[in-house]
C-alpha cells in the first residue's frame, strides 16, 4: 500500500494560512512561527508540484488544486481527530471540559433547563460558557477557544460549519405600564414603531443592518433611537420607561405573562431570526461537547415551539382562512 506524502502538519498549516489570510495569525493559531508556517506551505506545494495559494492585493485565494486540498484536507483532519477521540473515550465515561458560547437571547430562555438536564446525566463534565455576540463567538470557535457556539445565522468565515437549530421571530417589546395600542401577545405591524423611541443594537450586531433597512424601506420614522448592545439592559430599560425595542422571542420567554413587559409579534412584515450551531470544519467534537450541543439544541427547539403555540392561541386565524 503506497504511503501518502502529504504531512499532517503541512496540511494544518495550509488550511490555517488560508482561513486566517495571514502567516502570522496562522502561526498564532497553530502555536508555531511565521517562518514555520511559510516553510510548511512551501514544502506542501513543492511536494504536490503545483501552487495552492495565490496572493492578490493582500488577500490569499485558492488555486484549483488548492480548493481540492483545502476541501479534502478539512475532511481528513476531522476524521483523524475523530478517530483519536473515539478510541480514547472508549476507555472511560463522558468527562472533560466543554467550552461553548451563546448569544444573550438564548441564555435567558433555554440555558437553565438544558444545563439542569445535562449535569444530571453527565455530572463529571466541566462547563465553561462565554456569552457574547455572534462575530466574537465565531472568531473564538475558529481560534479553538470554544468547542462550539450558538449564534444567529449569518455568513460564516472560512473554516467554520453551521447547522440549523431553529427559527425565531422578532417581538416588539414595550413596558406594560405604557399603552401602545396593541394587546399583549397580539400581532403588531412594523408601522407600530412610528413615533416611538426605539432602542437598537449597535452596528456590530448582525440584526442592526436588517432593522435599518426595514425602517428605511417601510418609511418608518421613530422619534429617537438609542444604541444599546446589552439585551438584559435593554429589557430593564424598556420595562421601566416608554422606550421600545425589537428583540427575539427567545429572550422574551420569561415575560410571557405580560406583567412587566408587553410583547407583540411583529407582522407586515414578520421578522424572522434563524439560529445555527457553529463549529470548526476540521475539528471532531468530543463526546461531551457533542452531547451538550444536542441538549441545548433540544431545549432551544422546545422554547421556540412553545412560543409558536402561545402566539397562535393569541392570534387565531379568521374562520374564512381556515
Amino acid at each position: 500500500m503506497p504511503y501518502p506524502s502529504i504531512k499532517i502538519r503541512a496540511l494544518q498549516a495550509f488550511i490555517a494560512v488560508y482561513e486566517e489570510q495571514s502567516f502570522s495569525r496562522a502561526a498564532d493559531r497553530e502555536n508555531s512561527t511565521q517562518s514555520g508556517m511559510s516553510t510548511q506551505v512551501k514544502e506542501l506545494e513543492e511536494m504536490l508540484g503545483t501552487p495552492l495559494l495565490l496572493r492578490e492585493r493582500k488577500k490569499f485565494s485558492l488555486t484549483p488544486a488548492g480548493e481540492i486540498v483545502y476541501r479534502e484536507g478539512q475532511t481528513i483532519l476531522k476524521l483523524l481527530m475523530g478517530t483519536e477521540k473515539t478510541v480514547r473515550e472508549m476507555q472511560g465515561k463522558v468527562a472533560g471540559l466543554v467550552r461553548f458560547g451563546m448569544i444573550p437571547s438564548l441564555t435567558r430562555s433555554s440555558l437553565i433547563p438544558a444545563l439542569t438536564q445535562f449535569k444530571s446525566e453527565f455530572p463529571d463534565v466541566e462547563l465553561s460558557l462565554l456569552e457574547e455576540y455572534s462575530f466574537s463567538l465565531m472568531r473564538r470557535v475558529l481560534d479553538g477557544e470554544l468547542d462550539f457556539a450558538l449564534v444567529p445565522s449569518t455568513e460564516l468565515p472560512n473554516g467554520l460549519t453551521g447547522t440549523f437549530v431553529g427559527r425565531d421571530r422578532e417581538m416588539l417589546v414595550s413596558s406594560a405600564a405604557y399603552e401602545i395600542g396593541h394587546a399583549h401577545l397580539s400581532s403588531a405591524p412594523f408601522a407600530a414603531l412610528n413615533g416611538k423611541r426605539l432602542i437598537v443594537p449597535s452596528r456590530l450586531n448582525v440584526r442592526r443592518k436588517h432593522f435599518d433597512t426595514l425602517l428605511n424601506t417601510h418609511g418608518i420614522h421613530v422619534a429617537e433611537t438609542l444604541e444599546m448592545d446589552g439585551m438584559l439592559a435593554t429589557l430593564e430599560m424598556v420595562g421601566a420607561t416608554d422606550w421600545v425595542a425589537i428583540l427575539p422571542s427567545a429572550i422574551c420567554y420569561p415575560d410571557k405573562s405580560g406583567t412587566v413587559r408587553r410583547l407583540n409579534p411583529i407582522k407586515d412584515p414578520p421578522i424572522n431570526l434563524d439560529y445555527v450551531l457553529v463549529q470548526k470544519a476540521e475539528a471532531a467534537q468530543p463526546s461531551a461537547a457533542r452531547l451538550l450541543a444536542e441538549c441545548l439544541v433540544h431545549h432551544i427547539g422546545a422554547t421556540l415551539a412553545d412560543w409558536e403555540d402561545v402566539v397562535a392561541i393569541a392570534n387565531p386565524e379568521p374562520s374564512h382562512l381556515k
